[in-house]
């Protein structure tokens, strides 16, 4: 821990303006963070004392697993990943998905993305019995499509009435501008779906690109640019706060040569892409996954490779091979 240094990755509140503040006062590794008194991390960071201790939780679970037994019950609920009922993926995330962690799935159009969301949707509400907040930016959900994977996957064993609570379990919301979607999220992590007695354990959104590309021939860049720190703000309180898994959706774009040298820079993926929505974004989630179509099984056309991209917990390159199916992702 004393010489593991404090980066950006490590947790979504510790963005990049976060880290600068600490380095200018000294504190540079996550020993130094957790030894740090709460009331002076306030002063340094301008984040409250219970977004710190979450953080702190996570540090020390992470890199001192000697003190988790000091950690309070609701610090441990956190960090139990949830299955996406998809074995081979909750193999590749090392269990499933984590509270309060932000997931980004990435892929070319037509790569199967809303289907592995659609498919994560419907087992997480049915194994899990908690609700799955779905923004659909595209009009791309499909509740027939949700009782296929449901019966399917169960094998037609799924009375109509347990049929009808998980289904119910889902709330779907349409979205087509980006104010709205700051508006709903904001919202959300002010604690809205506790009012409405909603014990949220994931939100999804298909998908980001189709709403930001209504400013492509803006002419200033404030705008946007306002927009994505408010949502990412949101998203990171909402996900650290409730512990909820976020699944954001995101085009993967091709690296053309001769293009804009200032995307050239960029880091791209072992396929020459880079994902969609900037360089600011890029920092976003915590776990970025890379959709592709699996040129191994060509032949077939229904097979996909899910790619880590980028991770705070797994190693960048790791992947799996899942195939499209009437009963969704498998």
């Amino acid at each position: 821990m004393a010489a593991t240094p404090l980066t950006a990755d490590l947790h979504p509140l510790l963005t990049e303006y976060v880290v600068k503040k600490l380095q200018k006062n000294r504190i540079t590794t996550v020993y130094s963070f957790v030894k740090v008194e709460v009331n002076q991390l306030e002063k340094i960071t301008n984040l409250d004392a219970e977004d710190i201790g979450h953080i702190r939780a996570h540090l020390i679970q992470r890199f001192a697993g000697s003190c988790y037994s000091d950690l309070g019950s609701s610090a441990k609920d956190r960090i139990v990943p949830f299955s996406t009922g998809i074995a081979s993926l909750d193999d590749l995330l090392q269990g499933g998905l984590l509270p309060g962690q932000i997931y980004e799935l990435c892929g070319e159009s037509g790569s199967g993305k809303t289907q592995l969301c659609i498919t994560i949707a419907a087992h997480v509400a049915l194994l899990q019995r908690c609700h799955v907040f779905f923004i659909d930016t595209k009009c791309d959900f499909s509740g027939t499509k949700i009782m296929q994977v449901l019966n399917r996957s169960q094998q037609g064993k799924l009375s109509e009435r347990e049929l009808g609570h998980t289904m119910a379990r889902i709330k779907v919301e349409r979205i087509f501008s980006p104010e709205l979607l700051v508006q709903v999220v904001e919202q959300l992590a002010a604690g809205k779906h506790l009012d409405a007695k909603i014990k949220l354990k994931l939100l999804i959104i298909d998908s980001l690109p189709s709403l930001w590309y209504l400013f492509q021939d803006a002419k200033s860049y404030c705008e946007p640019l306002g927009l994505q720190t408010k949502l990412i703000c949101s998203l990171r309180k909402l996900a650290t706060t409730y512990g909820v898994a976020i699944v954001l959706v995101n085009l993967a774009v091709r690296i053309v040569e001769g293009g804009a040298t200032s995307e050239g820079k960029r880091k791209s993926c072992s396929n020459g892409s880079y994902p969609a929505l900037g360089r600011f974004w890029e920092s976003a989630p915590g776990t970025r996954l890379l959709m592709d179509r699996d040129e191994t099984h060509s032949e077939s056309g229904n097979c996909r490779l899910v790619e880590v991209w980028k991770s705070s917990y797994i190693r960048s390159g790791e992947g799996i091979i899942v195939r499209i199916t009437d009963a969704g992702v498998r």
